[in-house]
């Protein structure tokens, strides 16, 4: 059993890399974010709810394998190979086939205008609301910007390198 519950650990720990290091899945985190906050909104089958959380999972998901799989390629093949581009950009088209599909769904299930601007309305007549939307959006804008652990250390490095010259 204790070992069972380590893999929830491990599993854990990787989202919370992946947070860390790839800027695209905080975007996405960022997308699921609004998405589920506009379902609250919509009076939707279940099926349209099932819809709209398998696509955020997959396309997530799929984010992640991609960060996954690009870490195992730069360990594998450090020096540029065609090889190694060519799995790095399929596991990225993967992704955006996964997001292009999550768009489709989510006009599909949001895409009624009329609604929408009865969303609008709802935020601009709802003093707190519209302040707390804003003031998410600023904090979800922080998070995305934030620098990646790949960033900070590549900084770090080339700092050594200068002092080495």
């Amino acid at each position: 059993m204790k070992r069972f519950l380590l893999g929830f650990k491990y599993a854990a720990c990787g989202i919370v890399i992946c947070l860390k290091s790839e800027r695209n899945i905080r975007v996405h985190f960022c997308a699921a974010f609004y998405v589920l906050l506009l379902m609250r909104f919509y009076e939707l089958s279940n099926a349209e709810i099932a819809a709209v959380y398998i696509v955020i999972a997959v396309v997530i998901s799929l984010e992640a394998f991609n960060s996954a799989l690009e870490s195992t390629v730069d360990l594998i093949s450090p020096n540029i190979n065609p090889l190694a581009k060519k799995a790095k950009d399929a596991a990225a088209g993967a992704v955006l086939i996964s997001v292009i599909g999550a768009i489709a769904v989510g006009l599909a299930v949001f895409g009624d205008l009329d609604k929408l601007k009865g969303i609008s309305k709802y935020f601009f007549e709802n003093s707190v609301a519209c302040a707390l939307l804003i003031i998410s959006f600023f904090c979800w804008v922080a998070f995305i910007c934030m620098p990646t652990k790949k960033n900070i250390k590549l900084e770090n490095q080339k700092e050594k390198d200068n002092k080495h010259e």
